[in-house]
């Protein structure tokens, strides 16, 4: 990694990105994401590509998604199955009931999905599709894990200088765990998110980990992130 400050910039080179960030006393300096066009204090590169992305396109560009202005909803293509779950902004919800009907809207037959949405806290409400863009999808528990980022989570751990082992479950995931040790004998236990807690617009955040002397709970990152917080917090 190599790193040059100038003109109220920091530029750092590694293997897979190229990163710019602001030095916050310059505050009139900001960047644009090429993608979703927000303001942010640092950009990324990834290797082979010419475009400046925001963390969280740049992080969907690396998982093969196309990276752009965060949409409302991220429901599927398709009418949604009973039990579904999805998330909005009053909570989560489970979908009791799915039905396609038609309707005549303007003189037209159209056909529309009808859906009873049950809370978590048990009340029901009925939904047209069309009218639920503040929903979007839970994915299925654990789908999101895989033997990739199991290794890539191994090899953030091993760079990062700390001692671990896992229980050998990840062709089970829901029984996945890991042990870590930092510096000061410090023991972290970390698992994979379930699908409730998996954000699709953060597809590396997929970690988190939690050690008891001192209780002490990490936000939902990804490897490299969860590597470096529990260095620090182990120091």
């Amino acid at each position: 990694m190599s790193v040059g400050r100038h003109f109220g910039l920091v530029i750092s080179r590694m293997p897979r990105l190229t990163y710019a960030a602001t030095i916050r006393a310059s505050e009139d300096c900001r960047f644009v994401c090429s993608a979703c066009y927000s303001n942010c204090w640092g950009v990324h590169r990834l290797h082979g590509e010419t475009a400046w992305l925001c963390p969280h396109c740049a992080d969907m560009k690396d998982n093969g998604l196309v990276p752009g202005p965060r949409p409302f909803n991220t429901q599927p293509p398709r009418q949604l199955s009973v039990r579904e779950q999805l998330r909005s902004p009053e909570g989560v919800w489970t979908v009791t009931s799915s039905e396609r009907v038609k309707t005549r809207e303007d003189g037209t037959l159209q056909h529309a999905c009808m859906y009873v949405l049950t809370h978590e806290d048990g009340h029901e409400e009925e939904w047209r599709g069309r009218d639920m863009a503040d929903f979007h999808l839970i994915p299925a528990e654990f789908e999101h894990i895989t033997r990739a980022r199991c290794n890539e989570l191994g090899a953030a751990l091993t760079a990062a200088g700390l001692s671990w082992e896992d229980n050998a479950r990840q062709d089970t995931p829901r029984r996945l765990t890991y042990t870590a040790t930092g510096p000061r004998a410090r023991q972290w236990t970390i698992r994979p998110v379930p699908g409730i807690d998996f954000d699709p617009w953060q597809p590396s955040n997929l970690w988190q980990a939690v050690c008891t002397a001192p209780h002490h709970r990490s936000p939902v990152l990804s490897a490299l992130a969860l590597a470096d917080h529990i260095r620090e917090l182990s120091a």
